[in-house]
């Protein structure tokens, strides 16, 4: 909680909004809000729970537009008046539609936040998967239809039809919406609410 507190005071005061940087230095100078090292903190939690704590990473979320609205779920949270957990997502969504209310895009930034969490897509859309990651799915599919015997053309179907389904696993546009009713596709979701999914970070804890 402290470093997450830390972080985003020297984020609000930064004008690169990158005030982190390095995470070790970062842990080392940064204070808390009664004058403590995060460093010593991290060590006192460390002695008192007896687990060996590491932070890795650092996310930030900021709006990138002034239609946009952030909002974030953490799930298990240590008690009802911290904020952090065993996992955690913030969400940003931006509105495109005059009809669409800041207290609805709120709403659905945070269910889509408790999605985020229990699906866990890697990717926001298709757009933004690595080429890499495309072309080595695409060279497990054809491999796996090699002795199939099937025309070009035809084979060229099944694999677009194999990598929607690549993208519904991996893509938060494409993934079934796990928190409305019908698990309707977010991208549907969101395009009948007259939203955008502009960004979304997913963190959590790790057994090194």
């Amino acid at each position: 909680q402290e470093v997450a507190d830390a972080a985003a005071a020297a984020s609000s005061s930064s004008e690169s909004g990158d005030a982190v940087g390095d995470i070790p230095t970062f842990l080392s100078s940064a204070k808390n809000e009664e004058g403590k090292l995060l460093s010593e903190c991290l060590n006192d939690a460390i002695l008192a729970i007896r687990e060996n704590l590491q932070v890795d990473s650092i996310s930030m979320l900021k709006s990138s537009s002034t239609n946009s609205v952030l909002a974030g779920y953490v799930h298990g949270r240590a008690s009802p008046n911290v904020t952090c957990g065993s996992s955690a997502s913030l969400v940003e969504l931006e509105i495109l539609s005059e009809k669409t209310s800041k207290d609805d895009a709120n709403d659905a930034a945070k269910k889509l936040a408790m999605h985020v969490v229990a699906a866990k897509p890697q990717y926001l859309n298709p757009s933004s998967v690595p080429e890499e990651i495309v072309a080595k799915e695409k060279e497990i599919l054809l491999e796996k239809m090699k002795d199939t015997n099937k025309p070009p053309e035809i084979l060229e179907k099944i694999i677009t039809g194999q990598l929607r389904k690549f993208y519904e696993g991996i893509c938060l546009t494409e993934q079934a919406h796990m928190v409305e009713e019908g698990n309707p596709k977010v991208s549907k979701v969101m395009k009948g609410a007259g939203l955008e999914v502009k960004d979304f970070k997913l963190m959590g804890m790790s057994k090194s």
